[in-house]
Order: C-alpha cells, then structure tokens, then sequence
C-alpha cells in the first residue's frame, strides 16, 4: 500500500477506506466557484474536511485588505485543518504551499 516497497506514496497522500489515494492537502478559498467546481468534477479525489470555502462567498476582489480582513474571521478554523492534518503524519517535514 503507500509504505510499500521504495515508492513513498505516503508522504504526499493517504490511503482510504477503498483503497484509493487521497492527497494531503487542504484546499482554502474566499470565493467558491473554483473549489465547487472541483468538488463537482472530483468528488472522491479530496477529503471534504479538508476544504475550506468562505461563507460569505464572494471572494477577495483582488483586494488585499478585503482578503486579510476575511482571513482573520476564520484563521482558527484553517488552523484546526491544519492541525487535524499535522497530526495525521508520521513524520511532518513541512508544507508545500501554491497560491495565485
């Protein structure tokens, strides 16, 4: 399975219930068009607890301070993710972070 042989599929996914691979990764987005549109074409492909979309929708606009102000409302939920999904390895390295 992911520990098998030479190949650390582990370090990067988790194995589920069905024995498929599920990515670590927390998914974390203001406006939800994009993370909808995803879970709606790949619906197995995520774990649904790791996806965060603002309730407020809407997005940032491009505005920093719009996305700043947002972000404070709901930090301590991201933090739980990421802390849930810590505690999940085995041995944690580091993160892997991709924004646009």
């Amino acid at each position: 399975f992911a520990t098998q042989g030479t190949d650390r599929k582990d370090v990067f996914f988790y194995q589920a219930d069905d024995d498929h691979y599920v990515p670590r990764a927390l998914l974390l987005d203001l406006e939800p068009r994009v993370l909808t549109n995803l879970n709606t074409e790949l619906p197995k492909l995520f774990n649904p607890e790791n996806v965060f979309i603002s309730k407020e929708g809407g997005g940032a606009g491009n505005n920093w301070a719009v996305g700043y102000e947002s972000a404070e409302k709901v930090h301590e939920e991201i933090m739980e993710m990421i802390d849930r999904e810590a505690d999940g390895s085995e041995s944690l390295e580091g993160f892997v972070l991709a924004h646009s």
